[in-house]
């Protein structure tokens, strides 16, 4: 059904995956969770309880409208405030946070959801709360909704996992095989999409052989493909994964649907088969944690809303002060200025780093054009740097700045070490608050 098309740039940066042979185990869940209300992309959920509220696991504690995904408790006990707080992203959003009374019971109101038509398909996906568990935290059900006039053709699930030193995928795919190709089989049947293909680096024979086997067993080879993808980061990116296994190039500002089709990730897929079987939503998070300062490394099932500092404490802490804690991995990730950060549903990885943690200082760019023939979107780095940094607006819009998907592929590359991908993150920053500002009504208009 599919076949591999070759793609554009990109990097080989060292595996790092150490601990991808370490089974997922769950940890002692913390004395208080702390859950942001605003885990995705789009506005913010409202809290839909107050402080003194008992609450249970799975039990909706936020909700919205619009682009949204609801939010739930992710153990049980009393809701102790609910108010707005600055988090260490720089985000400001309500915050409700649980004091756990220890027993971890789950909501007696949760029931297996049933469907008949699409729209009631979505509608159950929704209350999952499911998004996109690779990185991205965009509204699952949103996306698997076609504007009027668009339809989707190819279902591609991503279990790429091409961030060094991340493997929480990976054992998504090799714990729970099975439930991954059934939901892969239900989202496809449910939308009404004609082909299927799991999209894995063929650095994981294993989980390639494990899903291809439970693909067959199920006699739905004619409709799920297993595909295995060379390995080359950013090889999970959206645009890219596409390329490569439909060989379409979705338009610069255009989304996946714009090429017809429907990108999951591979454990976002699982989430939302296991809510269909046991009503449970999205309440926990398989992360991994690593680096050369954790005492235990390996992949771990945390409830969302626990803290970076209650999980290394809970795994056997650390063997030394790390110089960096990032959150996701090194490419892509974010560092951390506050290990109390509550873990959220985007989080894949924890990453406490000393020695790894080093960098060279910048110098001038000397225009080699490394980033460039290394883009895989095409792009321009080195000037999308220089106008970042000038604060160019006319230059940011005229290089496509809100194309940069941030992979990190131009900052590894650069032999002058410049910090390109940070300076284009801030560089964006500054384009949408000026575009804002320009496209604004006057006042007294």
């Amino acid at each position: 059904m599919f076949s591999l098309h070759k793609t554009r740039g990109g990097v080989h940066p060292p595996q790092c995956k150490d601990v991808r042979e370490y089974a997922c185990t769950s940890v002692t869940p913390p004395e208080r969770v702390r859950i942001p209300l605003n885990m995705h992309i789009g506005g913010p959920c409202t809290p839909c309880v107050k402080p003194g509220d008992h609450v249970y696991v799975g039990t909706l504690i936020g909700d919205g409208s619009g682009l949204y995904a609801p939010v739930h408790a992710s153990v049980s006990g009393t809701v102790v405030s609910t108010d707005t707080e600055q988090l260490p992203t720089g985000a400001t959003a309500p915050v409700v946070a649980i004091e756990s009374d220890g027993k971890m019971e789950n909501d007696p109101a949760l029931a297996q959801p049933s469907y008949s038509t699409k729209e009631e398909f979505l509608d159950c996906v929704r209350a999952s709360g499911a998004v996109g568990l690779g990185g991205a935290a965009f509204p699952t059900w949103f996306k698997m909704r076609a504007p009027e006039g668009k339809k989707f053709e190819f279902l591609i699930i991503n279990g790429m996992e091409c961030e060094p030193f991340i493997t929480s995928d990976y054992r998504q795919m090799m714990e729970h095989a099975e439930r991954v190709v059934d939901g892969v089989h239900r989202i496809a049947t449910a939308l009404e999409i004609p082909a299927a293909v799991i999209g894995i680096e063929d650095n994981k024979p294993e989980a390639i052989a494990k899903l291809t086997e439970t693909v067959a067993a199920k006699g739905w080879s004619d409709l799920i493909d297993v595909m295995a993808i060379p390995t080359k980061y950013p090889a999970g990116g959206e645009k890219v994964l596409i390329s490569a296994t439909t060989g379409r190039d979705v338009p610069a500002g255009g989304l996946p649907v714009d090429v017809g089709c429907l990108v999951v990730n591979v454990t976002t897929a699982s989430r939302i088969e296991q809510y269909f079987r046991y009503g449970m939503p999205l309440v926990t998070k398989t992360l991994t944690l690593a680096g050369d300062c954790v005492a235990n490394p390996g992949n771990y099932r945390v409830p969302i809303g626990m803290s970076v500092r209650d999980i290394i404490e809970a795994t056997g802490g650390l063997t030394k002060e790390p110089r960096k804690i990032i959150m996701g991995g090194p490419m892509m990730g974010r560092t951390l200025t506050s290990i109390d950060c509550p873990i959220i549903k985007a989080n894949n990885a924890i990453l406490c780093l000393d020695d790894q943690a080093v960098l060279p200082d910048e110098t001038p760019c000397i225009r080699c054009g490394r980033c460039v023939r290394v883009c895989p979107l095409g792009l321009m780095p080195y000037a999308l740097d220089s106008a970042s940094r000038s604060h160019d607006v006319v230059a940011l819009d005229e290089l496509g700045i809100m194309n940069c998907m941030e992979c990190g592929s131009c900052a590894y590359t650069c032999p002058a070490h410049r910090r390109i991908t940070a300076s284009i993150r801030e560089g964006k920053g500054f384009y949408r608050s000026e575009v804002a500002r320009l496209t604004q009504p006057a006042k007294g208009a």
